[in-house]
């Protein structure tokens, strides 16, 4: 067996590489990052062209492992710094349990420079063994309108199966059951009755939606820094609106082994009025099913909420992902049905006792936001 080695794909060189093993990939390959993924990141206004954004783990010249980096700025003490967000994590499943991970994970420490990294409950306990450290989690929402394949009988049943069997000390595997049946009941039912659910979650909301489209690029100023955290700037916010790796449906890559969204539709931008009032909106496909993610915005709870609405009715997405106050204005029943309350632990490692990001850790307030870093691109 050809031993792994790790080599570091500097920003520059990031779409010509994606291009080289997307392109020779057979359906179902493995592949590191997709073409238009890689040209959208290599506009980064904050990373430099010699920056390292994708650690690439080969077996002789097959690909069987990769860590993405991505620059981001950290606020504090009035001041900012540059740090990079790990944002991709994974390995070809015949590499799984052979200490890979672990590899690339040395081998991002390696580059000497302040990370951040979100992942599963078992990506946190490999991160943890490297130093990392983890902040408050972050609380964030998702309005689901699948309510049939989450709520049929069958799944009902399923799980409580699944409960029984957990008292007396026994695992059963349920969940590709569960997704049958709930794909069965959305597509069999949920296009006929999900009108009157986009209804019951609109009750008692009557703030209009916001009616003018801006057309990118479109200047906008956010929020200077305050406080210790992450922060996007204008520039960053307008690199998401220029770059943002569209592709058509299906794309050349969709077929193959790759982690991550593989298709969007882009930033929808509305306002009235004065520009400083406006909420970016992204429509993606995960899996088939449409959902829609409310990124920045200056808008009050009650009429943001209305806006993401009326978009998803008109897109035809399923589920509404966002911040927490999002939900806040929602009926009673249509929370009860709907909402569902998720957490994102962060873990931050500093490259040393004395780097801008120990100094943040050791200030205590740092503060998540549901835009940070890699949130709004994976």
């Amino acid at each position: 067996m050809d031993s792994i080695r790790i080599e570091r794909i500097q920003l520059k060189d990031l779409p010509k590489t994606a291009a080289v093993y997307a392109e020779r990939a057979p359906r179902g390959a493995f592949i590191p990052i997709t073409p238009h993924r890689a040209i959208a990141m290599s506009y980064n206004p904050h990373a430099a062209p010699d920056d390292v954004a994708l650690l690439l783990a080969l077996q002789g010249e097959r690909p069987v492992g990769y860590f993405g980096l991505m620059a981001v700025q950290l606020a504090h003490a009035g001041q900012l710094h540059r740090m990079h967000w790990l944002t991709t994590w994974a390995v070809s499943k015949d590499m799984l349990g052979k200490g890979l991970g672990s590899q690339l994970m040395q081998a991002a420490l390696d580059l000497d420079v302040d990370l951040a990294i979100v992942g599963s409950a078992p990506a946190r306990r490999v991160s943890a063994k490297f130093g990392f450290q983890e902040v408050a989690p972050l609380d964030y929402v998702r309005i689901n309108f699948d309510v049939l394949g989450r709520y049929n009988p069958f799944n009902l049943l399923l799980r409580g199966l699944r409960k029984l069997a957990a008292l007396v000390g026994k695992q059963i595997h349920i969940e590709p059951l569960m997704a049958f049946f709930h794909d069965v009941f959305e597509i069999l039912i949920g296009w006929l009755v999900r009108p009157a659910f986009y209804l019951v979650a609109a009750l008692g909301l009557w703030h209009l939606p916001l009616r003018k489209t801006f057309e990118p690029p479109q200047e906008f100023e956010v929020a200077p820094p305050a406080g210790t955290g992450f922060y996007r700037d204008r520039a960053v916010l307008n690199w998401m609106l220029e770059h943002r790796w569209v592709t058509p449906w299906q794309s050349a890559t969709a077929w193959k082994d790759y982690e991550f969204t593989d298709w969007r539709s882009g930033f929808q931008i509305f306002g009235v009025g004065d520009e400083r009032e406006y909420v970016l909106l992204q429509f993606s496909k995960i899996r088939g099913r449409g959902v829609l993610k409310v990124l920045d915005s200056t808008l009050p709870p009650g009429r943001l909420l209305s806006t993401a609405l009326w978009a998803a009715v008109r897109r035809g997405a399923r589920i509404i992902e966002g911040p927490a106050e999002l939900a806040k204005p929602l009926n009673p029943l249509a929370r009860l049905l709907f909402v569902q309350r998720l957490q994102r632990t962060l873990q931050l490692h500093p490259r040393t006792a004395s780097s801008p990001l120990a100094k943040a850790i050791a200030n205590g307030q740092f503060t998540q936001h549901y835009t940070d870093g890699d949130m709004v691109f994976t």
